[in-house]
């Protein structure tokens, strides 16, 4: 059967699924669960996640199977991994399973370190059966340090841990571990209350059962009001009725219980059995033989029992305080508050940082706005004045042409050469000037958008280029006054084109006075190669004209 399961999970293929199956049942069936794990060909465990699986689960299987190995290397591939990469529940059971190892190898002080290290996890995990068994690993160890009101803070805790999970096993035997708690402490009425309790809910929980029948005869001959025979009766019960051996303890109990009913056949025959036994088993009924014998009145023989009593648990006493628990429970909490406080500093560090980073971004992006508004204010201001002076320049010039032609006419017409070199003066100074005025609408035309315009410029600019809007009103008036100073230029060029629609008359008007392809692409909504590709067509139907005014077109475009 292994060999076939060890062929059935040699390949890799194969591993992972398994490891999944395991995992479903072996809370239920931890024979089952080690069996299939122990078949697997760990060289098919390529990636480190499986590995971590594999390795916190044949930790579990093991334990669940109270085979209580001290080899810590079991778990380490998980606690390895799954501390850096593994949820909550993950990391807590990677460290409560290595905390159990090294509990096993009597190493407290490492098992406590690292059943700390899955507590902090706690709050986030999952798993209420792994808190459980967590809580109850704690309980153990202040059990071992006699730290009654710890161990009972962390046994309650455990016990609503499994309650959550549903797991009435564990529940049972954590409220048995309760109640002899309450024993310890001689609160006697409630102890004696969560005995009853316990194994009324216990009956079909056989180890739960032998907690609570074991410990709670134990109580009834040591209480104040003792009762002796329901001892008894609960120790018969425990062997007759749950088939469960009795250990020395409970015969250590009994021999005392008979004591007390009178019945000193049985008690003496059960001592006599308990003083056959040797060392270290003898040491665990020492305490049972001095009671017996002090009841019976052997006082000589009832203080060397308690001697030794008394020698044997002071060992065990120094070599709990040797092992110095509470003192590494201490170490590592003060590591783990100057580990925080490390961390909360190195974090205050980097969102400050971050925070100065931030406000140098900021106040660069700042900076780099204002350069620009700045630059952008200084580059309208200075297109302001270019059409001022091409507004006065351009009045003076038509004043000038204007007194020039006048001479003309006046010494008869005969120079017309003169008259065309002067024409030919006027356009270029028109179309230099109304260049001008141009970029100055390009400027207004690119920031219409900003909100930091200052309303003095808007309304100069705006006075200066009102006869490039869109309104037919204004444009004609544009057009007009292109006709006026130009001979009746847009008027003729039109007559001779023929049919020209408005936005085509605008788009004549604006190369005429000397638009640039980019400021009359920005007017007209057009792209810089469409208003190429216009002005090019324009000028092919303009050659094709049979038209005095042809050259006349062609030089004003």
């Amino acid at each position: 059967m292994f060999m076939l399961l060890q062929g059935l999970y040699s390949c890799s293929s194969n591993v992972f699924s398994a490891l999944e199956d395991v995992e479903s049942y072996i809370q239920e069936r931890p024979d089952s669960a080690l069996a299939v794990l122990q078949a697997i060909d760990r060289n098919t465990l390529e990636s480190k996640k499986s590995k971590a699986k594999f390795s916190l689960l044949y930790a579990m299987a093991l334990d669940k199977n109270y085979i209580d190995t001290t080899d810590v290397s079991v778990i380490m591939p998980a606690v390895e991994y799954y501390q850096k990469h593994g949820t909550s529940d993950e990391i807590l059971k990677a460290f409560y399973y290595l905390g159990r190892l090294q509990y096993n190898d009597r190493d407290y002080n490492s098992a406590v370190v690292s059943f700390s290290k899955g507590e902090r996890v706690c709050d986030d995990a999952s798993d209420y059966q792994a808190k459980g068994l967590l809580y109850m690993a704690f309980a153990d160890i202040y059990n071992n340090i006699r730290n009654k009101d710890k161990e009972a803070e962390y046994v309650k805790k455990g016990i609503s841990a499994f309650e959550k999970a549903g797991d009435l096993r564990h529940g049972n035997l954590s409220a048995g571990r309760l109640a002899i708690l309450y024993y310890g402490r001689q609160d006697w009425d409630k102890a004696d209350s969560l005995f009853r309790i316990g194994i009324e809910k216990a009956r079909e929980d056989t180890v739960a059962m032998s907690v609570y029948l074991s410990n709670y005869a134990r109580m009834k001959v040591v209480q104040p009001n003792q009762d002796p025979v329901a001892a008894i009766e609960l120790l018969k019960q425990l062997s007759q009725s749950y088939n469960r051996p009795l250990s020395l303890t409970d015969y250590g109990v009994w021999a005392y219980a008979s004591a007390l009913t009178g019945d000193m056949e049985t008690s003496i025959r059960i001592e006599n059995q308990l003083e056959k036994l040797n060392e270290p088993n003898r040491n665990s009924i020492l305490y049972w033989l001095y009671r017996i014998e002090q009841y019976r009145g052997n006082y000589e023989k009832s203080l060397e029992y308690n001697i030794d009593s008394n020698s044997y648990n002071s060992e065990i006493i120094d070599q709990l305080l040797s092992d110095s628990i509470g003192q590494t429970l201490k170490n590592y909490y003060l590591s783990e508050a100057n580990d925080l406080r490390r961390e909360s500093h190195i974090l205050r560090l980097r969102l400050l940082l971050v925070a100065m980073g931030l406000c140098f971004m900021f106040l660069l992006i700042l900076a780099c706005q204002k350069y620009k508004r700045d630059k952008r204010e200084k580059e309208i201001d200075r297109l302001f004045k270019i059409g001022e002076e091409t507004n006065k320049l351009l009045k003076q010039s038509n004043e000038n042409l204007q007194e020039q032609v006048n001479l003309l006419k006046i010494s008869g017409g005969k120079q017309e050469k003169m008259l065309e070199n002067l024409r030919k003066e006027y356009v270029s100074t028109y179309k230099d000037k109304f260049s001008a005025i141009g970029r100055l609408c390009d400027a207004y035309i690119n920031s219409t958008n900003r909100t930091d315009r200052k309303d003095f410029i808007v309304r100069r600019v705006e006075n200066l280029i009102s006869y490039i809007s869109d309104d037919d009103k204004l444009h004609s008036r544009f057009e007009n006054q292109i006709n006026k100073d130009l001979n009746n230029i847009v008027k003729r060029l039109k007559a001779d084109l023929g049919d020209v629609s408005p936005k085509e008359s605008r788009f004549i008007c604006y190369c005429i006075v000397g638009f640039d392809p980019e400021m009359i692409g920005s007017i007209l909504g057009l792209s810089i190669s469409n208003v190429y590709t216009k002005k090019s067509r324009l000028k092919e139907r303009i050659r094709g004209l049979d038209s005095p005014y042809k050259e006349e077109y062609l030089r004003m475009l």
